[in-house]
């Protein structure tokens, strides 16, 4: 406990692709790519600000399903490179996601204190 892991999985083999978080509260979140962090207010204003949360019919936006699949549909291609950034700047990093999709991007571990 008290260590904080963020791992995305773009998950390829087993659709969607995944953000997974543990705070170090003893808890794993999870939201899928285009999905708002609501437990994590940080973390989630991270998302936000680079446009990495789609509009959905259940978030209260009055946004149809009609017009949220669209928006998905013109966005999709933008949507990783947007969750790579929000992460990135959310732990202080820059994460290249064409790296990271090539499979070149080695493990890291980083020590951050706690916020």
């Amino acid at each position: 406990m008290g260590e904080e892991v963020i791992c995305l999985t773009l998950n390829h083999h087993d659709a969607p692709a995944l953000l997974l978080h543990a705070p170090g509260d003893g808890q794993t979140r999870q939201a899928e790519f285009g999905e708002a962090a609501e437990w994590s207010p940080a973390l989630d204003a991270a998302l936000r600000a680079a446009h990495a949360v789609f509009p959905s019919p259940y978030d209260g936006s009055g946004t149809t399903a009609e017009e949220a699949q669209q928006y998905v549909e013109e966005h999709r291609a933008e949507l990783s490179p947007a969750v790579f950034t929000a992460v990135g700047q959310y732990c202080g990093l820059t994460i290249d996601c064409a790296t990271v999709e090539a499979g070149m991007l080695p493990l890291a571990m980083i020590s951050l204190p706690a916020i």
